[in-house]
């Protein structure tokens, strides 16, 4: 297993809770196999992209099919992914809402979030993007094509998209008081776009 797939060295306790140790063993192990295959599979993506399949998608579908190798319910195994992404995404969101304690930071945030945007889901990553808004008070768009779908879905395993949808709402959901993180709809739940939204609200 490669060191940089932290993702699979993480879930191991999660699996040791849910299954007795050979089967846990054997998911783990499994789990490797398949990750290395799939990096080899695709050595040929863009850098920009593999920040993205290296520590998130691969690894996720790397477990998600290791575990029905072992038998494991499609639901069962896609529940498992999404409690463990959930547990993991809570000590990010903890350290963002920390900062944001800084008074009138908040302030910055949508244009931040434009930037950081951009810059690691751009088209150069796999992403494509239709924006409407990108103001200092408002952050508005629609993502129409993402790798975490195009890609989980070409492995046969579109049902733990939306793990990595929860992630984004764990982190970013409750950031500060006077933002509201807000989308409707995702991808990963069969709609036709993830319309993004990070807005300052206005206090009377």
């Amino acid at each position: 297993m490669k060191k940089h797939s932290k993702y699979l060295a993480n879930l191991r306790p999660v699996l040791y809770e849910k299954f007795d140790h050979e089967k846990a063993e054997h998911i783990v192990l499994n789990a490797g196999k398949i990750y290395e295959r799939l990096c080899l599979e695709n050595g040929q993506e863009p850098r920009a992209l593999r920040m993205h399949t290296r520590k998130r998608i691969y690894p996720a579908i790397a477990a998600f099919q290791a575990m029905l190798k072992e038998d494991v319910n499609r639901d069962d195994a896609a529940e498992i992914l999404y409690g463990y992404y959930e547990k993991q995404s809570e000590p990010l969101g903890n350290v963002i809402r920390n900062i944001l304690k800084i008074p009138y930071l908040y302030k910055l945030i949508p244009r931040f979030f434009t930037k950081m945007t951009k810059k690691f889901f751009g088209e150069a990553a796999g992403f494509r993007a239709k924006w409407h808004c990108a103001g200092k008070n408002e952050m508005r768009f629609d993502m129409l094509v993402c790798p975490y779908q195009d890609i989980c879905v070409r492995y046969g395993c579109p049902e733990i998209v939306r793990s990595f949808c929860r992630a984004d709402d764990i982190c970013y959901g409750d950031m500060h008081a006077r933002l509201h993180w807000g989308r409707t709809k995702t991808l990963g739940l069969g709609a036709d776009c993830c319309d993004f939204r990070l807005t300052i609200r206005q206090v009377p």
